[in-house]
C-alpha cells in the first residue's frame, strides 16, 4: 500500500471502519459502482466476506446499491456523509450524558462494591493503561504521581491530551515526583502547565522511581509498560491510600522543584 493509502485507512479507522471496510469504500469512491464479485477479485477478499462487509457499510450509510440488468452494484456515498456521522454521534453522546446521572444513581443502589470495601483490580495491555489513567480523573483536589515518563510517552497523544484537558476541567492539581532533572515540551494543554501541575526532582540514589504510581482518594494504582506484558494494579484501601499519601507528602518538601520554561511543559531544575 502507498503512504497515501495508509493515511486514508488510518483516517477512516478513526470513524470506526476496519481496514477491509475502508479498502472497499476507497475503491468504490475511486472506481464508482462495482459488483461484489469484482470487489472480491480486485481487493483479494473472499466473496462471502465482501458481502458481509458491504452489509456493514450499508448500515453505516457509507455505501448504497443500485439494481441493473446484470445484478446489483455497490457505490460509495459522498464523503460529506462523514459529517452526518459526527452529528449523529454527538447526539448519541448528548443523550448518554443526560441519562448518566439517573443510570449511575440507579445502579449504585444495587452495586455490591459500594461503601468502603477494599478491593484489588488488575488490568492488562494498553486499554488497561487507559482505564487506570481515566479512573484517576476521579481524583479530588490532588493527584500524587511517581512519574517515570509522561503519559503521552506510553499512551496515544490524543488520549493523553484528553486526560490533561479533563484534569484541568475538573480542577485536579497534579504533584509529580520524577528522577528527571529536565524534559522537553510535551503538551498543548497550556492551562494545566500554568495552573495545575507541579514537578519535583528526587535523586535516584535516594529514591529510584521504576514504576508509575498514582495516589488519589482511597486508591493506590501502579503500572508497568516497559516489559513485554503491560500490567496495571489498582488497590482500593482507605488505610493504604492514607499511608501512601503521607509518605509522598513527606518526600515532597525534600525534592527539588522543576521550573517550567514554556507553557507547553518544558522544564528544568529551578535555579
Amino acid at each position: 500500500m502507498s503512504d497515501q493509502t495508509d493515511k486514508y485507512l488510518h483516517l477512516l479507522s478513526v470513524f470506526g471502519l476496519e481496514e477491509a471496510e475502508a479498502r472497499i469504500y476507497l475503491y468504490l469512491l475511486e472506481k464508482g459502482y462495482q459488483p461484489a464479485l469484482h470487489l472480491s477479485r480486485k481487493l483479494q477478499i473472499a466473496r462471502t466476506r465482501v458481502y458481509r462487509l458491504l452489509d456493514k457499510l450499508l448500515d453505516k450509510k457509507l455505501v448504497h446499491l443500485k439494481l441493473e440488468d446484470r445484478g446489483m452494484k455497490f457505490g460509495a456515498t459522498d464523503p460529506q456523509k462523514f459529517q452526518q456521522i459526527i452529528v449523529e454521534r454527538e447526539q448519541q453522546v448528548d443523550l448518554l450524558k443526560k441519562l448518566l446521572p439517573e443510570l449511575s444513581a440507579s445502579l449504585q443502589k444495587i452495586s455490591i462494591v459500594t461503601g468502603h470495601n477494599s478491593k484489588v483490580l488488575y488490568y492488562r495491555g494498553v486499554e488497561g493503561l487507559k482505564q487506570v489513567s481515566y479512573n484517576a480523573l476521579k481524583a479530588e483536589k490532588i493527584l500524587r504521581v511517581y512519574e517515570v515518563e509522561h503519559i503521552s510517552d506510553f499512551l496515544p497523544q490524543e488520549f493523553s491530551e484528553y486526560f490533561r484537558r479533563e484534569a484541568v476541567k475538573r480542577g485536579i492539581m497534579t504533584h509529580d515526583l520524577t528522577n528527571k532533572k529536565s524534559f522537553p515540551e510535551f503538551t498543548n494543554v497550556t492551562e494545566m502547565i500554568r495552573n495545575y501541575s507541579q514537578f519535583r526532582y528526587i535523586d535516584p540514589q535516594k529514591l529510584t522511581i521504576s514504576f508509575e504510581v498514582l495516589i488519589y482518594n482511597d486508591v493506590y494504582a501502579t503500572y508497568s509498560y516497559k516489559e513485554e506484558e503491560i500490567f496495571c494494579v489498582e488497590i482500593y484501601s482507605q488505610e493504604l491510600a492514607r499511608m501512601q499519601k503521607q509518605i509522598f507528602d513527606f518526600i515532597w518538601p525534600e525534592a527539588t522543584p522543576l521550573k517550567f520554561t514554556s507553557d507547553r511543559g518544558a522544564a528544568s531544575i529551578a535555579t
